[in-house]
């Protein structure tokens, strides 16, 4: 029998049990718990303990409302009254440490939901995604995937699983067009800032917080986070970050400029090169290409695929957990 243990703090040995996992990463870790608190998001920190007091798993929730703004709210729970009013979401987790108990964390993992009346929006971890007959058993689940790369080879033998055409030719393209990359710094993250910023008012979506990037960075770094930035005659046109905690890299935030996308820089293909030059060199395991749909709905979803399917990852597949579709009457 295993118990769980529910906070809204984390305890002292919280990092430190992810980092001994190996599943770890900073999606799980109180940092992240400390920069959604900035956003007004409430957090949960569970633990899972067997009969002699061991901690066997974790997982960090964060508490969302559905509907902004208590008039919707208000709107919304007289046409359905059951309708809960917020979800409970995690990415990477729960990160399990001894394997044989994922029947019965789950079980735990429903039944607290369903005393807090949440809705379900969680992302498995792709190196341990779980039994999907146990996760069905108390939830919905949507197959996921991701390329993983693996850092342990040597470089030479990365390049060559890249795909000639659409991979190895655009990083010497990018190099020949003059594109030169380097590692991001604090003193260079407002250049990074300008190059997401670009994006976000192309896409009609709202300007970053600048502050809350640096928080970010400053919270991160501890953990394992960096950074580079593509020039072009000295003018930033492509950033990319990324976490590394557990030797696991995993992609952030991705800045592409027009006249990287307008004359064919290839600075996004130099960049993740370069991340894999670096992860090698640094002695990382794998690099995670986040995720892709194994059955895509559409041409965008396919054109994803196919971009990370070029670098010559492992696929990985893991899954989308969400709540059952009777939780919309309030019952699990």
């Amino acid at each position: 029998m295993i118990s769980i243990e529910v906070d809204t703090k984390p305890d002292s040995d919280w990092n430190k049990r992810l980092l001994q996992s190996g599943f770890g990463s900073v999606y799980q870790s109180q940092e992240r718990a400390a920069l959604l608190e900035m956003e007004n998001v409430s957090n949960y920190f569970l633990k899972f303990i067997d009969s002699k007091g061991n901690i066997i798993g974790q997982l960090l929730t964060s508490i969302r409302e559905r509907f902004k703004g208590e008039s919707l709210r208000t709107k919304i729970l007289n046409i359905a009254p059951g309708l809960e009013k917020n979800s409970c979401e995690w990415s990477y987790g729960p990160v399990i440490f001894h394997s044989g108990f994922d029947l019965e964390i789950y079980s735990l993992l429903k039944d607290f939901f369903h005393s807090k009346n949440f809705v379900v929006k969680g992302w498995a971890h792709p190196l341990s995604p779980g039994d999907p007959e146990i996760l069905q058993k108390y939830f919905q689940i949507k197959k996921w995937g991701t390329f993983l790369i693996n850092l342990e080879k040597t470089k030479d033998e990365v390049f060559q699983s890249l795909d000639k055409h659409s991979c190895q030719k655009n990083i010497e393209r990018s190099t020949k067009r003059g594109v030169k990359i380097e590692e991001l710094t604090e003193e260079t993250l407002p250049e990074y800032y300008e190059l997401i910023n670009e994006m976000r008012a192309e896409s009609g979506r709202e300007k970053g917080d600048f502050e809350y990037l640096v928080y970010r960075w400053r919270k991160f770094k501890p953990l394992g986070y960096s950074g580079f930035l593509a020039r072009k005659n000295g003018v930033p046109i492509g950033g990319l970050l990324f976490s590394y905690m557990n030797g696991h890299i995993i992609e952030i935030g991705v800045a592409r400029s027009k006249e990287d996308t307008r004359n064919h820089l290839y600075s996004q293909d130099l960049l993740k090169w370069k991340i894999i030059d670096w992860g090698i060199e640094n002695k990382m395991k794998y690099y995670d290409l986040t995720g892709f749909n194994p059955e895509p709905i559409s041409q965008k979803e396919e054109g994803i695929t196919r971009y990370k399917k070029k670098w010559g990852g492992t696929p990985y597949y893991y899954y989308r957990i969400l709540s059952k579709p009777n939780t919309l009457t309030g019952k699990l």
